[in-house]
This record gives C-alpha cells, structure tokens and sequence, in this order.
C-alpha cells in the first residue's frame, strides 16, 4: 500500500514537473526575426495576432496558420517603418498615440477610453501596446504626407463639376403596403375582391392587419417615407399610374398592394466648399497612398530581413 502511494506521488511530481515545463517553453522569449538591428520576438508575433484580432473579430474564423502569417507580414511591416522613422523621429519626446485613440473611440463601437482599456484588457492586451502601433502608423502618414505633399495633383475644377452635377433635389413617397400570398385552392380575383371590399369598409390599415402577411401589419401596413430611387422601377411605374390605393403587383414573394398615402420632394442641401473640401482629401489620400506604397517597397527591398 505505502509502494502505491509512493508511486503515485512519484507520477504526480512528474505530471506537474512536465506541465511547468511546457508552460514554462511557451511563455519562453524567443527571437524570431531581425530587422536590420531590431528584433521580433514570438511574445511580439503572439500580441500582434490578438491585436489583429481585437481590431478585426472576423479573423477568428481563419485557420491558424493564416492568421500567424497575416500577423508576421503586419508586424515586420511596422517594425520597417519603425526603424526608418527612427532616423527622424524621437519616438520618446513624440507621442501621437493619444490624438489616434481619441479618433479610433469616435469611429468605434467605444463609449470612452475606459470601455476600449477594458475591452484591452477582456482580450489580454496592454493600453501601451496599442497605443505605440498607433503611435508608429500615424506618424508614419505624417512623414509621408510632408514627403510627397508637393507631388500630389489634385483638379479641382473636376471634383466641382462633380459636386454641382449630383441632384440636389430627390422624390420621397409615403406608403403602406399589404403583401399577400394565393393559396392553392385560391385565385388572385376572389381574394383581390375580399381586400378591396375590407379596404372600402374598414378602411387600409384594417385590411392590412387581417390580409398582410408582412411584419408591417402590425403598423397597419405602414412603411414609412421612402424614396422613389429605392423602389423598384416597375413597382414605381405602377405608383405613378394611381392617386391612392395600386391594383395588385406580382412580385417575388407573392402580390403586394400599395397605399400612396403622401409625397415629397427633398431639397438636399449641398454645402459646396465642405464637399469640395471632403474630395479634395480623399482624393489627396488616394494620391500619398500610391506614394506611400511606393516609397515603403523601395526600403523593404534594402532593409536586411533574417528569420532566425
């Protein structure tokens, strides 16, 4: 019996002596890559997977290998720019992360700072770590703007003519709908009839409610403003023909029957020095991208890449 138990705590010391050691091995630092005198390491390549991941959740469903080697091209990437910005920039008296962050919360599903760094946190991530790739990213779009701004041709006599050739006034209809189905023992006449009659009797919203077998019946059929450019053009066509209720259109998933219960048109207001200036830096993005591509290609090609 004491032979068993020693036994047993002899096993048991080899089971947890061989799990520290795998733990161990995997939480080991090792260096995968070097950039020219800079290093990459697997506790790098593993941060930035998750990184990717948190900015981009859909990537879980790639394969494992895929997202290592998305994660490597992504890291050795930032690692380039890093070195040649580093020839001009003091990344310790620099800090343009914060700005960045602020930008990425305003655009994001964030409430504020505090719901990103818990977010950060849920997916193991350090604040510091994000805020350094966003650091590195933004400062390089800085140093290529003030590169290759004088290169940038922008015409803008085009984007104007652009800017005063979209409509400035659209058509909105007010409808209620209700769709319906034939049965197979049914015909289009006799069920046609019994809707018309409740509509004539009850009034739209009633027949709608009994007949319709869209989600709309329980509004009463009401659909709301639309405009006419997102109606299909038959179904328009059939609009344009009556003062208030359609005859029965076939579509898709059965009939429909439309109630035109009010029209309009919408002046859209175009604010022609702000949509000049919304083309002009999209179109100056476009531009210092190229260059931008261009030039990053050219100091890859002489930046020393050993995978170690």
């Amino acid at each position: 019996m004491k032979n068993t138990r020693n036994f047993y705590l002899v096993f048991l010391v080899l089971i947890i002596s061989f799990i520290s050691n795998v733990s161990l091995s995997e939480n080991k630092t090792e260096i995968i890559y070097k950039i020219n005198e800079e290093i990459i390491t697997n506790i790098d390549l593993n941060n930035e997977e998750k990184f990717l991941i948190f900015l981009n959740p859909n990537l879980k469903n790639l394969l494992k290998d895929q997202i290592t080697k998305i994660s490597k091209n992504s890291l050795i990437n930032r690692k380039i720019k890093e070195v040649e910005l580093k020839k001009i920039y003091d990344f310790e008296k620099s800090n343009s992360g914060e700005k960045y962050v602020k930008r990425f919360i305003k655009n994001s599903k964030y409430k504020n700072d505090q719901d990103l760094r818990n977010s950060l946190e849920q997916s193991n991530l350090e604040y510091e770590f994000l805020l350094k790739n966003f650091h590195i990213d933004n400062i390089w779009r800085e140093f290529i703007y003030e590169k290759f701004k004088s290169q940038v041709k922008i015409n803008v006599d085009v984007l104007k003519k652009q800017i005063q050739e979209q409509k400035t006034n659209y058509e909105e209809l007010n409808l209620s709908e209700i769709v319906f189905k034939i049965e197979a023992n049914g015909n289009l006449k006799d069920l046609s009839k019994q809707i018309y009659d409740e509509i004539n009797s009850s009034g739209f919203e009633a027949a709608a409610s009994i007949y319709s077998i869209s989600e709309t019946k329980k509004f009463g059929g009401k659909l709301g403003w639309i405009k006419s450019s997102q109606i299909s053009k038959d179904i328009y066509n059939e609009i344009k023909k009556i003062d208030t209720i359609t005859k029965p259109i076939k579509t898709n998933n059965g009939f429909i029957i439309l109630k035109l219960n009010e029209k309009r048109i919408v002046e859209k207001k175009i604010n022609l020095e702000e949509e000049l200036q919304k083309l002009i830096n999209t179109e100056t993005d476009k531009e210092l991208n190229k260059f931008g591509y261009i030039y990053f290609n050219k100091i890859k090609k002489r930046t020393f890449i050993s995978e170690i």
